[in-house]
């Protein structure tokens, strides 16, 4: 019984280590990052092929079983974690105002790349400047933005996928 248990205890550290690692590994897979994807590729699989044959070495133990599937799950939880935290990915901003006023020409001048649309809102005309940004910027470019947030609606959405700036450039 001490054997499966700590049998599962070792898997289900596993598996959070390699579904983490995979979570982490896609951000950078979108982002083109093929170094750094590749590398942690590695580590990923090597923990996915300790925890499976370890549950392959005695399949009949259901506390083993448990033990994959729970970290299987943790470690889902986990890579979310971790993306938020070392704030991996890049998001879409936007600020939509009634009004034009200096809130773009301030993010130029922090050096932000940005579009600015002329559009219509629920009560007449609206700009929007949108933005495509590392997620690490979003502070910063919310720092810049407060002196207009209480005349803005702000939506933060996922990038799935945005090219580095560089490439962007002819």
């Amino acid at each position: 019984m001490l054997e499966s248990v700590g049998a599962a205890f070792l898997i289900l550290i596993l598996r959070c280590f390699d579904v983490t690692l995979g979570t982490m590994r896609l951000v950078y897979v979108v982002e083109g990052r093929r170094g750094l994807a590749v590398s942690i590729a590695f580590f990923e699989a090597a923990a996915f092929v300790i925890a499976v044959s370890i549950v392959l070495a005695d399949l009949s133990d259901p506390i083993r079983m448990f033990g994959y599937a729970a970290g299987f799950a943790a470690g889902n939880a986990l890579g979310m974690a971790a993306v938020s935290f070392f704030r991996l990915g890049s998001v879409s901003l936007r600020f939509f105002m009634p009004k034009p006023s200096g809130l773009a020409e301030a993010l130029r001048e922090a050096g932000f790349r940005l579009t600015v649309f002329d559009a219509e809102g629920r009560d007449g005309p609206v700009r929007m400047i949108m933005m495509s940004i590392k997620r690490k910027e979003l502070d910063r470019v919310m720092k810049l933005a407060k002196p207009w947030l209480s005349e803005c609606f702000v939506t933060v959405g996922e990038e799935p996928y945005a090219p580095p700036a560089t490439s962007l450039r002819k």
